[in-house]
Parts: C-alpha cells; sequence; structure tokens
C-alpha cells in the first residue's frame, strides 16, 4: 500500500507516509478514511520522501479545495505539513499550498523533526524508527 496513516485522535494528528508511486485513488482512499474516522480537520503531517506521484494540475487544484472545504470549525488548526524528497515534490507541493492556503496553513520541509514542531507534535521516542522508515 503505496499510502499508510494513523490517527491520533486525543492529538488531533494524522502521521500520514507515502512509498512508492502514488495516484489519484491513493489519495481519494485516505481522504475517504479520514472522513469516516471523524479526523478532518486535523493537523497532518503527510511525509512524501519515498514517494513519487504524477498528478496533473488540475486535479491538485482539486484536491486543495476538497481540503479546503473538509476544514472543521470545531478543530483548532488543522495546519498540514507537507516533507518532501525531491524538487519535483517540492514543485508539487507549492501548487497544492498555493491552493490550499488561506483555509488551512500549509507547509513544505525537507525534514520530519522540522515539521513536527511546526505542527506542534511530539517529537518521536528514541526506539521508534523514523517515518518513512521500511
Amino acid at each position: 500500500m503505496p499510502l499508510r496513516w494513523t490517527v491520533d485522535h486525543g492529538a488531533k494528528l494524522i502521521i500520514a507516509t507515502a512509498s512508492g508511486g502514488l495516484a489519484r485513488q491513493d489519495f481519494e482512499s485516505y481522504m475517504a478514511a479520514v472522513a469516516a474516522e471523524g479526523a478532518v480537520g486535523y493537523r497532518v503531517l503527510f511525509d512524501a520522501r519515498s514517494a513519487t506521484a504524477d498528478l496533473r494540475p488540475g486535479y491538485l487544484t482539486a484536491l486543495s479545495q476538497a481540503v479546503k472545504d473538509r476544514r472543521r470549525d470545531d478543530v483548532s488548526d488543522g495546519r498540514i505539513a507537507l516533507v518532501v524528497g525531491s524538487d519535483a515534490e517540492q514543485e508539487m507541493g507549492g501548487y497544492f499550498i498555493d491552493r490550499t492556503e488561506g483555509q488551512r496553513a500549509c507547509r513544505l520541509f525537507r525534514d520530519v523533526e522540522d515539521a513536527r514542531v511546526w505542527l506542534g507534535a511530539p517529537p518521536l521516542p528514541q526506539n521508534v524508527p523514523a517515518i518513512g522508515g521500511g
């Protein structure tokens, strides 16, 4: 499965890890599952350093609009941190962020710990492998 995630309802935080090739249906499945779990609007750490995606600008625009539309007012922040590993991912992430900003705070990172700090998420325990690890 190219996209895995965990939901921490207590912290109102989703940690998603992508690996391999991502397709539109992976994002749609993720968004449907997040809604089913009642986690719409939670803060998101999306680690895409081990992923590749070929998403057209039209779909990225639709995805960012769906994210904006699904923000919940009763969730405190709903920030989205995108962790990328390549210039191509950074370009795609920037395109998404440009269309999402204003409704939900979004930011690109190259380092997971920097993203966690920005989100206000607790650091990973010492004995747990880093996000995106095998």
